[in-house]
């Protein structure tokens, strides 16, 4: 279960690296109140912004949405709206549309995507990296093969 108490205060230098983004990133969405830290806002002269761990997942979150190509602007408005409560492994975040990111209980979204014929995902990232280092004689043979 995620609380918030002493134990699980983190640092703003530290969040960012658990969320695998920038702290510069993580300044500017506190800024635009995208991901408030919940422990201790860090208002004032000495403040130090302390996060929990709800808002780090929010980090991380924005962060992956981001690197995958969706509009962290767009998002931003409705990863602030979440409310995060359990285990991080019970939920996943899902992105729909350029605007709406909603809480899916993790086993409805597994039991979704393991029944054949109802989903099929596909990631061209691989491939694509793949064809973008290969010369251009080794990429013509591949696509022959």
């Amino acid at each position: 279960m995620i609380t918030q108490n002493e134990s699980h205060a983190i640092s703003g230098p530290k969040a960012a690296e658990l969320a695998n983004i920038t702290y510069r990133q993580l300044d500017y969405w506190a800024r635009q109140g995208w991901v408030k830290p919940s422990v201790e806002p860090g208002i004032g002269r000495p403040g130090r912004r302390i996060y929990g761990p709800a808002d780090v997942v929010k980090l991380a979150a924005l962060g992956h949405f981001g690197r995958s190509g969706a509009d962290v602007g767009q998002l931003g408005q409705a990863i602030a709206g979440l409310s995060l409560t359990g285990a991080p492994d019970d939920y996943l975040l899902v992105a729909s549309g350029t605007a709406s990111v909603e809480v899916v209980p993790a086993g409805a979204l597994r039991a979704r995507v393991s029944e054949p014929g109802s989903s099929v995902v596909f990631d061209p990232a691989g491939v694509l990296s793949r064809m973008a280092g290969a010369s251009p004689g080794r990429a013509a043979s591949r696509r022959s093969a």
